[in-house]
């Protein structure tokens, strides 16, 4: 029974896809790829239902397949082909390297609305991913944040951002520019919100000064960031051609 409602779901998914857009119909499920040049790094791709063979799209909307080397390289396109290039996924930011999106701004975002069956069977708004027993299939963990356009939104912000991190206490994501920033960047559960720097003090010490106020904003979006989410961040950094900061202690 369950799995006819899941089908159920996924042929109403694909029909709205297909009545709604003349864009390209995507297959829902998201695979998980590790990528072999930098130890520990994972991302995302999508493989859309008339791309070529061996083609797929990152969570980003860039085309990506696998060398001969099995390494993840970006592609380009040309006239109706894609070709593979010599940019491997981790090493730039590829816009800046001249690599145009295969999918536009809004069939990402209607990708990231769509119900995996991953996210059907595990994931709920706010609960981390079950822990699995022995027999049982393994489960992806997406986290909400990553479906949230006003978080995502950071990774557009090259003007004022060059790094981000976990604060430790409390646990959120922060970012900032340089290494004396004008501003910092601190999720609250519900937006960036934005700090002021002082002249002589440091960010981290700029955070603890910001501390009661954090906290506010947290007992009122409810937010909570989980253990999960930061080796998730720390890759979607890197897609972003961010720095990764790591856990920030304030002091």
């Amino acid at each position: 029974m369950k799995r006819i409602f899941v089908i159920a779901i996924m042929s109403m998914i694909l029909g709205f896809w297909t009545c709604e857009s003349q864009a390209k119909l995507y297959v829902a499920e998201p695979l998980l790829v590790n990528q072999p040049p930098y130890a520990g790094m994972q991302f995302y791709v999508y493989k859309p239902y008339n791309m070529p063979k061996g083609w797929y799209v990152t969570f980003d909307g860039y085309p990506v397949k696998k060398n001969r080397d099995n390494i993840w390289v970006y592609g380009t396109s040309e006239g109706p082909n894609l070709v593979a290039t010599n940019y491997i996924v981790g090493s730039v930011v590829p816009a800046m390297a001249g690599i145009t999106r295969w999918i536009t701004d809004a069939q990402i975002s209607e990708l990231r609305k769509v119900p995996t069956q991953e996210m059907i069977n595990v994931r709920q708004p706010g609960i981390p991913v079950r822990q699995l027993t022995a027999g049982q299939t393994h489960s992806t963990y997406i986290p909400d944040w990553t479906f949230n356009a006003r978080f995502m939104a950071i990774g557009n912000w090259k003007g004022t951002v060059d790094r981000i991190g976990i604060l430790h206490n409390p646990v959120i994501p922060v970012a900032w520019k340089g290494d004396h920033p004008k501003l910092i960047y601190a999720w609250t559960g519900e937006t960036w919100y934005q700090i002021n720097m002082q002249e002589n003090v440091s960010p981290a010490r700029m955070l603890k000064r910001e501390m009661l106020t954090l906290r506010r904003f947290l007992r009122k979006s409810n937010f909570k960031w989980y253990e999960q989410d930061t080796p998730i961040l720390s890759q979607q950094s890197k897609a972003w051609g961010y720095y990764w900061l790591g856990e920030i202690m304030p002091r």
